[in-house]
Order: structure tokens, then C-alpha cells, then sequence
């Protein structure tokens, strides 16, 4: 296929290859971001016969927008707006890429690379009174909770010495990564019916939890079949609050540290968009465990239906590379009172809307229990935890009187109990 003179003056001409307008086909977001325009509006100015203040006053306003972003330096932005946007090779994550499209990716790498390559301090600087400040060093790493390892695979390919060779190592960059925010954190939150990176989660060691052994073993068999590709099921944490359910969750991205695991956070609101984030992320080459913490319905909730959905089957076939994993203080995710119950002379279907509800806990694969704690079990943990945190200054006499001055016993008031003891304003034995 041949491209005629106005295709020429498109791309700058055959000898360049490179898009004149900084155009970008397959990184809508990379093209939106404030950082990327003020890089093209100075190339521009740079470009043309521009005063030494219009010089100075887009170099400024490219640096601010690179600090205020979070990024060290140019390449750095680029690789990570890279992974991080979304965009048509969304689809392709996990699977070949059409020729088309990299025909396309071959130009946009190429002008990404060519422009974020450049030496635009030695270019201001030449035209300047006095030196700039430099474009790299602009911050002291990545922004936080982002993955540098794919960060780093992203800028090696950019890096590549032929455009073929740039492509061919994005291309394994997306296969391993993916795209998108999961392409960059470990941890997300799925909010307004979007995706976002956690940029401080919490990601408590399974050592907090004592005496849970047999639970945590059987959580753990549970997600290594899910990132090994085999049969992997839908969880239910069941136990009373403070019972380390949810430190049991939030501690997986600790146990599984290296692997392609994902931990995404659903609130019980979002339950009605789990459709759209399934497919979303059925394109993706990593694993996900979908974490819906407190789970339970009120009497007149429709919110589990999507769930339902997802646990017993539908027409469309259920992801392979995800499972949710959901805690709750209810065994049947309802609230149970016999006023609840339908009376004969409501509506005919009443009893089996009633029975369908209690019915939704059946429908994980795997539940796992979380004991109880009686006083006995309390002390014990509370001396584990403090021979973890190496702390020796307590009283289990003072302890007994924390939790019944507080929440009770639990492995949530072991832990507060050592975080008060040991914190500012300590709750001292002799208290």
C-alpha cells in the first residue's frame, strides 16, 4: 500500500515517519495528559522563532506539570501513561495485537520515543539567558503504590534500538502487565465504575493472624489455583466482626508478593456495576481477587443480583483469572427476622425471593470459617502479638479490661490493645 503527498505531510514526510502534530493514535489518555500537551506546545515553540519569555514560559510550564504529575522525568511519564491509560489495545492485553494496530503502535512509539528522548534543557538553554532548571530528578521515585517493575519494562522498550523491536517489547510489556491502572498497582479500589490504583493500601502480614492456620492455608490453596490457571472458587469469610477476615484478604498481596495477583476492592454499592468490571477485566493477563468486604442485604436490596450472576453462571462464561473473595458477620448475607418473613397474603413469589437471598451464601465455592474468641483465646493472642511487636510491658489483667471496656475479644482488639500500649498516649499497665 502506498501513501499519497497528503499522507506525507501528515506524518512530516517519508524520511521522518513521524506524525508532525504530535498526534497519537492508540493513547488517548497519554495525548489528554497535561504534561504530554505542554511537551508539544515547548517543541513547538522551540520549532519557531518564539521570544526568549514565550521560550522560558513553556519550558515552565512543562516542568510544573511533570512535578505536579509525580514523575522524575520525561521518559519516566511516558512509560507509565503508557500502561496506566486505557485505549483501543485494551482489548489485547492478554492477546495478539491485529497488524493494523501495530502498524499504528510502530508510530506512536516512535514519536513517543523520539520526543520524550530529546535534550529539551540543552534546547531552552540555547536559547536562553541563563540555564534552566533540568526536566529529570523531579521526583524522588515513582509515585506511590505504582509497580516499577512494569514501569521499568515499559521504558526498556521504549528504549529499544528499531522500531520493530519497540513494538515487539511493548507488546510482551501489555501480555505480562496488561493495561490499564491493574497494569500499574497491585491494589485498586472500584469506585464510580472506574478503576483506581490505591497509592497507600493496607497490606497487613498473615503474621498478625494467630491461631488461624487452618483458614488461611485453605485461602491460599484457594488463590494459587486461581494464578496457576486451574479451578479456583468463590469465597465466603464468615465470622463475628474482629475475627482477622479482612486482614486475612488484604494480607494476600503480602503472601503472593511477585506474583500477576491483583486485589480489587468492590464496595457492596458498586455490586450492580460487577457486570461491567468483569469484562473489563476478562482482557487482562493478571489474576484478581474481587474483595467485597461486610457483605450483607437489607430486606428490599436488589444489589446481589449481579453477584448471583456471577456465582451461579450466566450465558456469558465466568473469567478465568478472577474470583471474589467476600467477608461477612451474616452465614446467610441477610438479615434473618421473622418479620421478614412474606405473610400469605403478600405477594405469591414472596417466600422464594425470601428463600433466594438466603439461598446467595451456598453459591460460593468455598467458605471458611472464622472462630469466635472467648477470653482464653484473647490472652493468647495478645501475648503472640506482643512477643511479634517485642513488647513486654503489659498485664493481661489490664488487657481483659481493655477489650471489656471496648469491643470485646477479639483478634481486632489484641491488635488495637498493642497498638494503644505502644502508641503516644499509651494505655499503661498501672492504668
Amino acid at each position: 500500500m502506498t501513501h499519497g503527498a497528503a499522507d506525507q505531510a501528515r506524518w512530516g514526510g517519508a524520511e521522518t515517519g513521524e506524525p508532525a502534530d504530535g498526534a497519537l493514535y492508540l493513547f488517548p489518555e497519554l495525548a489528554r495528559a497535561s504534561w504530554w500537551r505542554a511537551l508539544l506546545a515547548l517543541e513547538r515553540v522551540l520549532g519557531a522563532a518564539a521570544t526568549e519569555a514565550a521560550v522560558e514560559a513553556a519550558y515552565a510550564r512543562l516542568l510544573g506539570a511533570l512535578a505536579a504529575s509525580g514523575y522524575a522525568d520525561l521518559r519516566r511519564a511516558a512509560a507509565t501513561e503508557l500502561l496506566g491509560g486505557h485505549g483501543p489495545l485494551d482489548a489485547y492485553a492478554a492477546r495478539s495485537v491485529p497488524a493494523g494496530l501495530l502498524f499504528a503502535l510502530e508510530r506512536d512509539l516512535g514519536q513517543i520515543d523520539r520526543l520524550t528522548a530529546k535534550d529539551y534543557f540543552s534546547l531552552a538553554a540555547g536559547r536562553l539567558a541563563a540555564d534552566p532548571p533540568p526536566l529529570n530528578h523531579l521526583a524522588e521515585d515513582l509515585p506511590p503504590g505504582v509497580l516499577g517493575e512494569a514501569v521499568a519494562a515499559a521504558e526498556a522498550a521504549l528504549a529499544a534500538e528499531t522500531p520493530k523491536l519497540r513494538v515487539t517489547r511493548f507488546v510482551e510489556t501489555l501480555s505480562r502487565f496488561g493495561s490499564g491502572p491493574a497494569a500499574l498497582h497491585r491494589a485498586l479500589r472500584f469506585e464510580h465504575g472506574e478503576l483506581v490504583g490505591l497509592t497507600h493500601p493496607d497490606l497487613p502480614e498473615w503474621s498478625q493472624l494467630v491461631g488461624l492456620d487452618q483458614q488461611l492455608e485453605r485461602l491460599a490453596a484457594n488463590v494459587e489455583a486461581l494464578l496457576a490457571g486451574a479451578a479456583a472458587h468463590h469465597t465466603l469469610l464468615y465470622g463475628p466482626r474482629g475475627s482477622g477476615k479482612s486482614t486475612a484478604v488484604r494480607g494476600l498481596l503480602a503472601r503472593f508478593a511477585g506474583s500477576a495477583l491483583r486485589l480489587v476492592e468492590v464496595p457492596p454499592s458498586q455490586l450492580e456495576r460487577l457486570p461491567d468490571l468483569i469484562e473489563r477485566l476478562r482482557r487482562q493477563p493478571t489474576s484478581f481477587v474481587l474483595y467485597v468486604d461486610d457483605l450483607a442485604f437489607e430486606e428490599g436490596e436488589t444489589g446481589y443480583r449481579p453477584l448471583k450472576s456471577l456465582l451461579e453462571g450466566s450465558l456469558a462464561r465466568r473469567p478465568a483469572n478472577l474470583i471474589v473473595v467476600a467477608t461477612s458477620n451474616r452465614r446467610h448475607l441477610v438479615r434473618e427476622r421473622i418479620s421478614d418473613r412474606p405473610m400469605p397474603e403478600d405477594d405469591v413469589h414472596g417466600w422464594d425471593t425470601h428463600h433466594e437471598k438466603l439461598a446467595l451464601a451456598d453459591r460460593f465455592g468455598l467458605t471458611i470459617t472464622f472462630p469466635s474468641t472467648g477470653q482464653r483465646d484473647y490472652l493468647q493472642l495478645v501475648r503472640a502479638l506482643a512477643a511479634l511487636r517485642g513488647v513486654s510491658d503489659f498485664s493481661e489483667e489490664q488487657a481483659v479490661r481493655f477489650a471489656e471496656w471496648g469491643n470485646g475479644y477479639s483478634g481486632r482488639t489484641a491488635r488495637q490493645y498493642l497498638d494503644e500500649l505502644v502508641g503516644p498516649g499509651a494505655f499503661k499497665p498501672d492504668s
